[in-house]
């Protein structure tokens, strides 16, 4: 009953509030001046104590800025501001109520307030100098500018605020700068504070008393107020009633309080039949059942049946476990009765195992004797629907050991109902032994004096997962002897389970040791004879041994009684042992060669003269020859070499020197003589220079002039004037000569003429003049001074101008130029511009006023007109004239403003500007204004969008009309009322409005948007219940105003463990209901309590026991469930626990499945050491002659220890390893696992007899010097003492590596010695040979220079070469081209070799280039030639002498020519060129022209007879064979006739002419006569046959006349088609298409030739002959006619082309004749004509004419 209890408490408290909140008290400082504002559904008695009237003004701003409400009230009014939101589609805010106080008429603030806040229980007013209102709410300060929030309800209830105005005698309220005085001298009022009551337990009403107000006077005396209610009178239950009390003063004045009187309800209702606690069993397969009781009834005072709800319905469905039941009646004051009684479901089904595992059988892994053995997660499912608590002796996961275990998982639901399950888990061991210390492949080297070693290696260890030790066994044992070579040792490893392991690794033994050669040679030097190159070298048979026993074999690069050449060459003699060991000796046989080479022909002495083209002259002699007996050829050298030498004397000296420094000489002399005088090679031709800059004379600049001479020397040259004189106008020769060492001259003359080229100087060109024209004229008179001019020649020069000073110039600018030139016509000109300036504007008249008029009621514009506007200008010219509007345009509604601009072309400009206004006085007229709507809220909206068809309104502007709204169709509108007001304006401030209402209606109740889920929570810290939150529950409502919420349970209500169902109802203002339930379960999870966990254990194991057994007292464990939970423990009190620590874990868990582990340490603790067996006694040995160490063995040491185990093992040195020479002390210490130690020691003793070994005693060492020194560093490899001792050994040397040698042999010995005074000894030699080459100090860059034009050659000189040698003996040099030698042109490579007498040789090489620039010179080039060409040829051999020419560089150029003397010419001109190019590429041509004329006239063929025939008629038909001609061209003169072939001729003689023209113009022709006579034999024809065939000629001609007309039409349709009357007769026929009907895409015009036959029949394969013509003529006849003959390139199938195609080949054609038209001035004309050269079918000309 505590908790329905304490439910009931606090719904009284909350209903007690709500009933209070209707109190409030008005706050009074008498020390202050303040307004104070409350908030309420009621109002407040006001009192005023202001002397002096003002107005408050109170208003309510929105969040978007818009003011609601805007009211002024007077001293004495009550101020009520009732505030209503409009249009709430989202949550809105409003920001600051502000209140201000102003005196009465003015609009001035004296104070204002910014009041925050909602609904203030209690609000004080502070003193703020400032004005500013600080409230308090509920005691805590709040923020002067906060927002007002308003919750979202609908409807919105109506706020009011009262402002009170309070004050004390003699203070004044003074804000700004307004100060108002307060007067005390009124009388004040005050009311008691607000009354509440409460109403009788029977009763809905009580009689409420009070003291009645008084109002004091200025004499202290006092009346009662008067209030509109009676004192003492009845009030009902939740009736708010105002009392207002009054004071009133004989003056009128009058002051009023208030204050409210409430009666409250403070009894709950009566429950009648609330029933008692209730238990049901739950059934098997389901956690809930239906449980039902008598329906639940209440009372109440008020006569009215109380509000109800409840947790839980009559016939509700409860879970397992224990909830509440809670019925809460409350009447309309908010008192609460509640009933509340237990519903138990009590569940006895144990849960249901779905999936116990089958017997699992697993192999243990190869390194554990564990497996981790996993299964499925074992589930059960209980009747109550939770998961229940589950334990197993092994989790899934878990490692088993080796053999067979029982896992048992148990299930318990929280009815403590309990369900179990088992299976074997079966671990197999199937993994061998691991051998974790395998040997390694071992190599060890053979014993120096032996082919064995002995090899050991440590123990093998084995381990198994078992966690026994393996048995091992191997097949040679560590120590054994090896032979030399590879022995594989296998070792194997089993447990106790079979299975095996095995190891193998391999011992490989080496022999390492060379074999010794006992008598290596020194080296042998001889020299050779003095006639051969080579000598027979013996030495002694070489003798060598091995330690291995065996001979090993001897090679020798060279044997013993070889022959050797001149030079040196080392003998390699190497042994090698059967195992590959090598042993070298090598040694140095010198051959000398001390015999000079002979020099066999040396020349005599030479004198030569120079040539005139040369410096020099090109000297020869025999090649030098010489014999050495190396039978080698022997280097020579010489001064200089057989070519070019320049002029003067020389002694050349020959060398012949052989390989090994040894040198013959040989000597003679030779003189070149010059005679050739200089040649000034850039003569410069005749100089012609201006003067300028008024001056007389010039500098005159020439090239240098370049000398050239065969000497190659230095030149005396010498001028008559220098380049750089100055020279007078007139003409001078300049004469120069250069003379040579000789005493040979040349000369050059040439002439300077000076011109004069200076024109005159205008020495004052005006500047450019400005005038402004008069304001009634156009032009303006202009004068500058007379034009000055000065002229170099001294003559005045001529001067004319465009316009002379004082001429009339217009308005605009002109450029005036003056030009002066003298006497020599050297001209100078003077521009400068003359602007007249236009500044006046032009004048307007008749200008017009402003124009005002009226627009028609039905249009917004109308036509305005005024009277022309003009202007006048001083140009003479009229101004242009732009206007913004013309007299008579239509204006529209409003101002705008008509500019007349007139400008004149200078760019002044006048204006009329006049103002054309158009009223508008006419409203707009508004169309479809809607009724009023009426309209239901949507279920989740406060608002909702309405719309209503556009209202619209015309205007007779024509514009639309300015729109406002109150608001728009399908804006959303708010629950309630609200008024649409649409206002029209046009831009003349005439409106209009429509104004309707929209009604928005609320029946959608409120929605519990977070309505719980079900609840579940634990308890624990050993409680029974436990406090449960949920979040705030949040409603929501399409109204957005306050709702009444009811809980049957809050949020933090402590529930009892089981299950609860808490239920929520809200209700709108409109009585809507919506409702929310859930339920709340507390579970027990408070695991058990172990209370005497015991401590850590700590025993030590016996000396000959490895367990000790333990025991503690009895686990105890207490459960707050009072149930004695499960206990278990992973080993018993009084078990037996090994030495070691072990960990042991007790588990003790409800019937709730809450588990609580409690662990300790048990600790066996082990003290005693291994007792350790056959220890050894110390051990003396002598180390082996090859190695400092040597092996050494034992029996095995080995320990017993209590442990039962094997104690750890560690050796500072094993049985059988290697000992290092000296005393070593062998420790051998057994651990058990406790760390308990024995230990067994003795000493290992190897002594040292053998001496050292030097292993890399180096060979005799040969080094050579470089670097210009005569002595050098040797190095060898650092000397490698090898001993069996292992340690430092002390080493001497007679001489160190890196120690300086000079040039000879010297022998190096070294010793070692090790510490025990053992000796070893090395010597070899050091040979220092000469290697340095000679040093070439000064070797030449590459050389460049041109070759004379009269030469080929160029003698080139160098400095003398030198050379140095470190030996300090000057070394030989020799050269391929000795300095001073003649270089031919090309390029050449000097190589300089310089060499020492131990024949250490050095090149030095450079390129000399001698350039030719020289083109060659063409000798007898032959003019131009022309011939006649013969009678019966085109062509004609002609001849010419040949043409040569020379080159400086002595070769005969290449020559290239067009054309050879003898060719054959063709009639015509024909350029010949020959061109002659050098090696160089220089070149030069002879060019010239062959012409051959054609004098002979074409020869006519076959001219015909004179022709005689008769008619009957006028005229007759005539024919005739065509004639041809022949021509010596080769190409078909051009033929022109004055008729043609079956043309028709007159009666009478007529002549028929055929001209012939060649290429070249010559003229044949043929002339016969055609005679047509009257036939006298004619017979009468009768009358009826000529009227007949009259009649069909008429006929036919109209016919031809009509078809010529028509085609006539079509050609001359086109405009480049000009037809010319052709000399022949032509006629139009249509040809048929060979394969269509319809006629083809050109017109034939056949011509009247009786050779040709018309196209009859266009069958496949007629066409196989095709030419085109294109040509210009006259009346007269052809003229340039072009012949074209076409190929076959396209043929069908019987080998013919189409005339289509020949038709496209020919369109190029017209073009050709049309440009040769254009050059003669001529008509043009192609045609093609095709046809059959056999059947003589289908010939017809195509016409093109262009």
């Amino acid at each position: 009953m505590g908790p329905r209890r304490a439910i009931t408490s606090c719904m009284l408290l909350c209903f007690a509030s709500v009933a209070l909140q209707a109190t409030y008290s008005v706050a009074q400082d008498a020390s202050t001046q303040c307004v104070t504002l409350h908030s309420d559904n009621g109002t407040i008695p006001g009192t005023d104590q202001s002397a002096n009237p003002y107005e408050i003004t109170v208003q309510a701003e929105a969040q978007d800025g818009g003011l609601e409400t805007a009211t002024t009230y007077k001293v004495g009014q009550r101020i009520i501001v009732s505030i209503e939101l409009k249009q709430l589609n989202f949550s809105m805010s409003f920001s600051d109520v502000i209140i201000q106080a102003r005196e009465s008429g003015s609009t001035a603030p004296i104070g204002s307030f910014n009041v925050t806040g909602s609904r203030f229980v209690h609000l004080d007013c502070l003193n703020n100098p400032e004005g500013t209102v600080r409230l308090t709410q509920d005691g805590r300060t709040s923020s002067v500018k906060s927002t007002i929030h308003w919750r979202t309800m609908s409807p919105l209830p109506s706020i009011h605020f009262i402002a009170n105005v309070l004050s004390t005698s003699g203070v004044s309220w003074a804000l700004g700068s307004n100060r108002i005085d307060l007067d005390t001298s009124l009388p004040t009022v005050v009311c008691p504070t607000d009354i509440t009551v409460p109403a009788g337990p029977s009763s809905n009403g009580s009689n409420v008393f009070w003291e009645t107000p008084t109002c004091p006077s200025p004499n202290d005396t006092s009346e009662l107020a008067e209030c509109d209610h009676v004192n003492g009178s009845s009030v009902d239950t939740l009736e708010h009633a105002e009392v207002s009390c009054e004071c009133a003063t004989a003056e009128g004045v009058s002051r009023k309080c208030s204050f409210y009187i409430s009666v409250i309800d403070i009894t709950p209702p009566v429950i009648r039949n609330c029933p008692e606690d209730i238990q049901v069993n739950a059934p098997a397969d389901t956690s809930f059942v239906e449980v039902t009781w008598p329906d639940i009834i209440a009372d109440d005072n008020s006569g009215a049946t109380p509000s109800s709800n409840n947790t839980f319905p009559d016939g509700s469905f409860f879970t397992i476990g224990n909830e509440s039941a809670t019925s809460w009646f409350w009447d309309a004051s908010g008192n609460v009765a509640i009933c509340s009684f237990a519903v138990t479901v009590i569940d006895i089904t144990p849960p249901v195992i779905v999936n116990c595992p089958s017997d699992i059988d697993v192999n243990a892994p190869a390194d554990s004797n564990t497996a981790e053995v996993s299964w499925p997660r074992v589930t059960a499912i209980d009747n109550s629907g939770a998961i229940p608590t589950t334990n197993s002796t092994s989790l899934s996961g878990s490692s088993f050991s080796i053999g067979e275990e029982l896992v048992t998982i148990a299930f318990w639901d929280a009815s403590e109902n309990v369900a179990s399950c088992t299976f074997t888990v079966n671990v197999s061991d199937i993994s061998p032994p691991v051998i974790v210390n395998c040997p390694r492949d071992t190599h060890v080297n053979a014993l120096s004096d032996n082919n064995t070693a002995m090899v050991t290696w440590s123990d093998v260890i084995a381990e198994d997962n078992s966690g026994t030790t393996p048995t091992t066994t191997s097949n040679v044992v560590s120590g054994s002897l090896f032979d030399i070579g590879e022995t594989t040792v296998t070792i194997s490893s089993w447990d106790a389970s079979g299975n095996t392991a095995t190891c193998t690794f391999t011992i490989e033994v080496v022999d390492i040791t060379p074999p010794v050669i006992m008598n290596c040679p020194e080296d042998i030097n001889v020299n050779a004879t003095a006639d051969n190159n080579t000598i027979l070298v013996t030495w002694p048979e070489i003798i060598t041994e091995d330690n291995g026993g065996r001979p090993p074999s001897v090679s020798s690069t060279l044997v013993s009684g070889s022959y050797f050449t001149i030079g040196g060459e080392t003998v390699t003699i190497t042994s090698e042992d059967v195992s590959g060991n090598t042993e070298t000796c090598m040694f140095m046989v010198t051959v000398y060669d001390v015999t000079p080479p002979v020099i066999t022909n040396c020349p005599e002495d030479i004198h030569v003269n120079a040539s005139a083209k040369s410096s020099g002259v090109e000297v020869t002699w025999p090649g030098i020859k010489a014999e050495d007996n190396s039978g080698m050829t022997p280097i020579t050298n010489s001064t200089s070499s057989p070519g070019f030498f320049s002029i003067g004397n020389e002694t050349v000296k020959v060398t012949a020197f052989d390989a090994s420094g040894n040198v013959g000489t040989c000597m003679f002399k030779l003189e070149v003589k010059d005679v050739t005088p200089p040649v000034i090679a850039n003569c410069p031709m005749n100089i012609h220079v201006n003067v300028s800059d008024d001056k007389d004379n010039v500098g005159v600049i020439w090239p240098d002039i370049q000398v050239k001479d065969n000497s190659g020397t230095a030149l005396l040259v010498n001028s008559s004037s220098s380049s750089g004189t100055v020279f007078t106008i007139g003409e001078e020769t300049v004469t120069i000569t250069a003379s040579d060492r000789s005493g040979n001259v040349g000369r050059c003359a040439f002439k300077v003429v000076v011109h004069d080229a200076e024109p005159p100087v205008i020495k004052n060109c005006p500047e450019d003049i400005h005038r402004y024209a008069p304001e009634v004229s156009s032009s303006v008179r202009v004068t500058w001074p007379d034009i000055l001019a000065d002229d170099n020649s001294g003559v005045a020069p001529y001067t004319n101008s465009t316009s002379p000073s004082g001429s009339l110039f217009a308005i605009g600018e002109e450029r005036v130029v003056i030009t002066s030139w003298d006497a020599s016509g050297n001209q100078r000109i003077c521009s400068f511009d003359v602007e007249i300036i236009d500044i006046h504007p032009p004048v307007i008249r008749d200008c017009p006023t402003d124009i005002t008029v009226v627009a028609p009621d039905d249009s917004d514009t109308l036509a305005v007109t005024w009277d022309d506007i003009s202007a006048d200008d001083n140009s003479d010219q009229v101004p242009q004239q732009t206007s913004s509007s013309n007299s008579g345009d239509w204006f529209v509604i409003g101002r705008e403003t008509v500019t007349n601009t007139f400008t004149d072309d200078s760019g002044n400009s006048a204006s009329c500007v006049f103002n054309v206004t158009v009223i508008d006085i006419h409203p707009p007229v508004i169309r479809d204004c809607p009724t009023d709507i009426n309209v239901v809220a949507p279920d989740d909206s406060y608002t909702l969008a309405v719309t209503w068809d556009d209202v619209s309104a015309d205007d007779n502007s024509g514009q639309v009309p300015h729109l406002t709204r109150s608001s728009n169709s399908g804006d959303w509108f708010v629950i309630g009322r609200e008024t649409v007001t649409t206002t029209f304006t046009d831009d003349s401030g005439n409106s209009a409005s429509c104004v309707f209402n929209v009604a928005v209606a609320d029946v959608t109740p409120p929605v519990i948007v977070n309505c719980p889920m079900n609840i579940h929570v634990n308890v624990s810290d050993d409680k029974d219940n436990v406090g449960v939150i949920w979040p705030d529950i949040q409603v929501k409502d399409n109204s957005g105003t306050a709702l009444l919420v009811n809980r049957s349970s809050s949020s933090g209500t402590v529930f009892s463990i089981g299950e609860e169902t808490v239920t929520i109802t809200a209700s709108d203002r409109s009585g809507n209901v919506g409702r929310c339930a859930f339920k709340v379960v507390v579970h027990d999870a408070e695991p058990p309590v172990i209370k005497n966990c015991p401590e850590d254990i700590h025993r030590y194991a016996p000396e000959v026991s490895s367990s000790v057994r333990v025991t503690w007292p009895d686990i105890l464990a207490d459960d707050n469930s009072g149930v004695a939970p499960y206990t278990n423990s992973t080993s018993p009190s009084g078990s037996l626990f090994a030495i070691g620590e072990e960990t042991v874990v007790i588990t003790s868990w409800d019937a709730s499945g809450n588990q609580r582990n409690c662990s300790f340490d048990v600790e066996i603790i082990d003290i005693h050491p291994p007792v350790i067996r056959d220890c050894p006694t110390d051990i003396n040995v002598v180390a082996p002659d090859d190695s400092d160490t040597l092996a050494v063995t034992w029996d095995d040491v080995s320990a017993d220890d209590n442990s039962g185990q094997v104690p750890h093992l560690t050796r500072s040195s094993n049985s059988g390893d290697w000992f290092v020479i000296g005393r070593e002390t062998v420790t051998t210490t057994f651990t058990d696992d406790s760390g308990n130690s024995a230990s067994c020691v003795f000493n290992v003793a190897v002594a040292d007899v053998t001496p050292p070994v030097i292993a890399n005693c180096p060979m005799n060492i040969h080094v050579n010097v470089f670097d210009d020194k005569d002595n050098v560093g040797v190095i060898w490899p650092d000397i490698q003492v090898k001993d069996n001792s292992g340690t430092a050994l002390l080493v001497n040397s007679s001489s160190s590596s890196g120690t300086v040698f000079p040039i000879g042999e010297e022998t190096v010995t070294i010793t070692a010695s090790d510490r025990s005074e053992n000796v070893g000894m090395c010597d070899f030699k050091v040979v220092v040979h000469d290697a340095e080459p000679p040093v070439i100090k000064n070797c030449p860059e590459d050389i460049r220079q041109y070759a004379p034009e009269v030469s080929s050659s160029v003698r080139v000189t160098w400095p003398d070469i030198l050379a140095d040698d470190n030996s300090g003996v000057a070394p030989y040099t020799n050269s391929t081209s000795p300095s001073g030698s003649l270089f031919a042109i090309g390029e050449e490579r000097v190589v300089i070799t310089s060499w020492d007498a131990s024949g250490n040789q050095r090149i030095c090489s450079f390129d000399v280039e001698i350039t030719d620039i020289h083109p060659p010179v063409i000798r007898n080039c032959p003019t131009d030639i022309t011939v006649v060409a013969p009678d019966d040829s085109d062509t004609l051999a002609v001849t010419w002498d040949d043409v040569s020419a020379d080159d400086n560089s002595d070769q005969v150029p290449r020559q290239t020519s067009s054309s050879k003397s003898g060719d054959g010419f063709v009639i015509g001109r024909e350029t010949v060129t020959n061109t002659f190019t050098d090696d160089s590429g220089n070149s030069a041509s002879c060019v010239f022209n062959v012409t051959v004329i054609d004098v002979t006239k074409p020869t006519v063929l076959d001219c015909p007879l004179d022709v005689i025939v008769s008619t009957c008629g006028s005229d007759a038909r005539v024919s005739w064979t065509i004639p041809t001609s022949l021509d010596n061209s080769k190409v078909t003169p051009t033929v022109a006739s004055s008729a043609i072939p079956d043309s028709y001729f007159t009666l009478g003689s007529h002549t028929v002419l055929y001209q012939f023209i060649d290429g070249s113009g010559n003229e044949a022709s043929c002339m016969f006569t055609v005679q047509v006579d009257l036939d006298h034999d004619c017979q009468s024809i009768p009358l009826a046959v000529i009227v007949a065939c009259a009649v069909t000629l008429l006929i036919a001609g109209i016919i031809i006349i009509v078809c010529v007309m028509c085609i006539w039409r079509k050609r001359t349709s086109d405009k480049a088609w000009r037809e010319r009357q052709l000399p022949w007769v032509s006629r139009g026929i249509n040809v048929p298409h060979p394969s269509e009907n319809t006629p083809p895409q050109n017109v034939a015009i056949p011509l009247v030739d009786t050779s040709y036959k018309r196209i009859d029949d266009w069958g496949a394969g007629f066409v196989n002959l095709a030419y085109a013509e294109s040509e210009a003529y006259q009346e007269t006849g052809f003229q340039d006619a072009k012949h074209t003959s076409l190929p076959h390139e396209t043929e069908d199938e019987h080998g013919y082309a189409s005339i289509g195609e020949y038709q496209e080949k020919c369109q190029a054609l017209p073009e050709q004749a049309t440009g040769n038209a254009k050059n003669t001035n001529r008509a043009a004309e192609s045609r093609i004509v095709v046809g059959n050269e056999t059947s003589q079918k289908g010939n017809e000309y195509f016409i093109y004419h262009v």
